[in-house]
């Protein structure tokens, strides 16, 4: 009488659980490091320096009529203001 020499899923099955398992525990451990996010080196910001939208000519850098203006703006924006349903 030949032995069977097929594959064995008695003796698989505990390995490849195993496996697995350790395989979801190393993969699950590596997710628990943290990587340093901060920058390295310090940089200086060489572009132009940033002005308000109420700097300008038009508003001469008076910050409450410029804020007056775009909430006068927003009013035509609103569809429920801009027809006569109510």
């Amino acid at each position: 009488m030949m032995k069977n020499k097929s594959f064995n899923a008695r003796r698989a099955a505990p390995v490849l659980v195993f496996g697995s398992m350790a395989a979801g525990l190393l993969i699950g451990l590596g997710a628990c490091g943290e990587v340093d996010q901060q920058a390295k080196i310090e940089k200086i910001y060489a572009g132009k320096k940033d002005t308000h939208a109420y700097d300008g000519e038009k508003f001469k850098g008076d910050k409450a009529k410029w804020e007056a203006v775009m909430a006068e703006r927003s009013k035509t924006q609103n569809e429920y203001l801009r027809t006569d349903v109510k």
